[in-house]
């Protein structure tokens, strides 16, 4: 069951032509008036937000070394997704969706601390039924999950000195000291909220480390069995000499020397490719998170700001709308002020 929210998913030219449409008991001219009144409210608003745009635009530019023009945005993107009706995602939502299983078939994880600043909105949450695979697509199940229509993220990392004093190189979590971000994103499952974060990283199952440990462990088996026996022989020759366990020393002919350097290139080979393996695997994993977040992100910067702005305008007025429209239509009809 989802929690209802304030988000109303109308246009304001729908809705009107939606409440206009409803029955008008007592004025002919009741629809024709009320679409006027609709006009001069989103004018009203529109002009009211033209205000707020460039403000907030203008703090924007100069977000990333300023602390004042910081303060600026993120008080006025809390304004606007509240008008837009959007929802905050509290750190405890957060850490569910880092805790618990993700619908891609990713595990990844996320350090917190690294952002002096970080905001998570979303809105528009609807259930949907969904197929998924397990056992390498061998099987499938269906899983009803919470899916939120826009996910709006604002993150501002921790400068480098932070980084600096926690031994931390902010290039490996993809990171650059200070840098703001801004992005929205569409149909984010709630589960997943967490890939959205700059600084997600991909990490390996427990299952991914089967998949590629246990094969390795076999190939190890069977390299030794089959082309290492002389050359582990042959060294366990040389350390028991060198250790003092052996008076004899072994003969170190051209054939010792050909069997422990057949020896060293198939452990090489063998090591080598199970680390390109592993690499692959990686790779593969990391071009699964990028065409997800491809899929789903909507816009970034100065864009996201003009579509809130758009969205909390759309709001704003389908409230008043609606208000004023119930209100006409009660039986004692408005009060006189």
């Amino acid at each position: 069951m989802v929690a209802r929210e304030r988000f109303i998913p109308r246009q304001v030219g729908r809705l009107t032509s939606d409440l206009c449409s409803l029955p008008w008991s007592e004025d002919p001219q009741g629809a024709e008036l009320f679409r006027s009144f609709a006009r001069l409210t989103s004018a009203l608003y529109h002009y009211e937000f033209h205000d707020r745009e460039q403000l907030v635009i203008e703090a924007w530019d100069q977000v990333g070394d300023d602390r004042e023009a910081a303060a600026v945005v993120t008080a006025e993107l809390t304004g606007l997704l509240d008008g837009a009706n959007y929802v905050a995602v509290s750190m405890s939502e957060l850490e569910d969706a880092l805790e618990n299983e993700s619908l891609i078939a990713l595990r990844m994880e996320v350090d917190l601390d690294d952002y002096d600043e970080l905001l998570i909105y979303r809105r528009g949450a609807r259930r949907d039924t969904v197929e998924i695979k397990k056992w390498m697509g061998l099987r499938s199940e269906e899983r009803t999950i919470t899916v939120d229509d826009r996910v709006v993220v604002y993150a501002r990392v921790k400068g480098q000195s932070w980084f600096d004093n926690q031994e931390i190189d902010p290039a490996e979590r993809n990171l650059i000291p200070g840098h703001v971000s801004l992005k929205q994103f569409q149909n984010v499952p709630r589960a997943d909220i967490e890939m959205l974060l700059p600084s997600t990283q991909v990490a390996f199952r427990l299952v991914d480390s089967l998949i590629i440990g246990v094969p390795a462990v076999a190939s190890a088996v069977a390299v030794l069995a089959t082309k290492l026996i002389s050359t582990l022989g042959l060294m366990f020759l040389l350390v028991g000499a060198w250790l003092g366990f052996r008076d004899e020393q072994p003969e170190i002919d051209q054939a010792a020397l050909v069997i422990l350097f057949g020896g060293v290139v198939t452990i090489g080979v063998f090591v080598i490719r199970q680390w390109t393996k592993m690499k692959n695997r990686r790779i593969e994993y990391l071009k699964t998170l990028s065409e997800a977040l491809y899929l789903r992100t909507l816009g970034a910067g100065p864009g996201v700001i003009h579509t809130l702005l758009s969205s909390a305008e759309q709001q704003e007025v389908a409230e008043v709308l609606l208000a004023y429209r119930f209100l006409l239509a009660s039986p004692g009809g408005l009060t006189e002020s």
